[in-house]
């Protein structure tokens, strides 16, 4: 099972290039990692990294182009880190997230 270390570390690597991206632009809080295990793949339930992405700020700002590219961008530094889950990246607007956090604890619960 995928540790709150490696949660740490997963949300510290994606805000750092979030913030080099998009400084002044947007804020990014919180970067939540939650670990998860695909159960409808090829069935050996393979762990994955759920991040959600908290913003503020302009949506029209994020660049899709940039984003659709940042698991890419971060593989690397991942396995830097030791990191071999797959992230799976989800933004979310701030005035969303108090509702979706609920949401996820009573799922987790």
């Amino acid at each position: 099972m995928l540790t709150q270390d490696v949660c740490q570390k997963v949300a510290a690597i994606v805000g750092q290039e979030l913030s080099q991206r998009f400084a002044g632009q947007l804020v990014f809080d919180p970067i939540t990692v939650i670990p998860a295990v695909d159960e409808y793949g090829d069935g050996d339930g393979e762990e994955y990294l759920r991040v959600m992405i908290v913003f503020e700020g302009d949506q029209d700002a994020l660049d899709a182009r940039w984003t659709s590219g940042l698991i890419r961008r971060i593989r690397p530094k991942l396995f830097d880190a030791g990191v071999t889950a797959f992230p799976s990246l989800s933004f979310v607007e701030k005035s969303e997230w108090p509702r979706l956090e609920r949401s996820l604890k009573r799922a987790s619960a």
